[in-house]
């Protein structure tokens, strides 16, 4: 990178400033709500300001910010306030459209449901319905709401407990966990723009746990911190997955050949590691 474009947010109004925020913090996902007001009319909308942060007890917080148009609060918001229960879905890129038709400041009690042409599924442990076709479906209480100002764009933290996820059978691996190359989501970008979450654009990397355990990038060998083969996630593998005897390696020559031993290392990547290191390790000696 050859410079950086410093900006004050006290030297922008709302809107110069907004899409700076969503365009540099991405992708995020999309937590498309359901809720109910006191006389039982549903609302549903999506909110980018949307994630997880607790897995005991399970907390998810979405912020239906102060409409940057009236400064008035969010019909989930108010909703909320009236009967303390959602449901937020996550988006499949089927329904990507009718989501788009949920972005409208509707009037208060204008059905987005019907609207989008959506189906729903009555939930288990609150009022507001769930949504039919999304792969992820979390019926959630609310705990507490924290606002951060009362001017237009001003967050408004709902911060909500779940108490039960549901989860599309289709959308889940052999150990039954939610397998993210079959969900097809989508996430919001800066501007106008989303993100598809496709099997061909993702990739796996194992965490390394233990510090004790992981190599630091100067302990690499030049030619596969350098590798024109080995991608990211591939040097991320074997930093995860140290060899035996790996001392020797930070100083050590690359191997004549080195190039046809990456290509033999990656065809061992990422699950086989310790192979790889192997292969590597036999190439120096050679």
């Amino acid at each position: 990178m050859n410079g950086y474009k410093t900006l004050n947010p006290t030297e922008f109004d709302l809107k110069s400033w907004h899409p700076y925020m969503i365009g540099s913090v991405v992708p995020r996902p999309i937590a498309w709500v359901t809720t109910i007001d006191g006389q039982g009319r549903p609302n549903l909308a999506p909110f980018s300001y949307f994630n997880i942060f607790s897995s005991k007890p399970p907390i998810a917080i979405f912020s239906p910010s102060t409409s940057a148009r009236t400064g008035d609060l969010k019909d989930t918001h108010k909703n909320l306030l009236e009967v303390p229960e959602c449901v937020i879905h996550l988006v499949p890129y089927a329904l990507a459209a009718r989501m788009n038709i949920t972005t409208g400041e509707y009037a208060r009690g204008i059905n987005e449901i019907v609207k989008a042409g959506l189906k729903t599924i009555p939930s288990e442990a609150v009022k507001p319905p769930r949504i039919a076709g999304t792969p992820v479906q979390m019926e959630a209480q609310l705990r507490q709401i924290i606002s951060l100002g009362e001017n237009p764009g001003a967050g408004q933290l709902m911060i909500v407990e779940i108490v039960r996820l549901h989860l599309a059978e289709d959308i889940l691996d052999e150990q039954g966990l939610p397998d993210p190359r079959k969900m097809d989501i989508i996430a919001r970008l800066g501007g106008f723009w989303y993100l598809r979450i496709r099997p061909e654009n993702l990739f796996w990397m194992k965490q390394p746990r233990d510090p004790n355990e992981v190599m630091s990038w100067e302990d690499l060998p030049a030619d596969i911190r350098e590798s024109p083969i080995l991608s990211a996630a591939d040097i991320g593998h074997l930093l995860a997955n140290p060899p035996q005897g790996g001392e020797r390696l930070r100083n050590s020559s690359p191997p004549a050949n080195y190039i046809e031993v990456h290509r033999k290392m990656k065809a061992l990547l990422p699950h086989a590691p310790q192979q790889a290191w192997t292969l590597y390790l036999e190439a120096l000696r050679e």
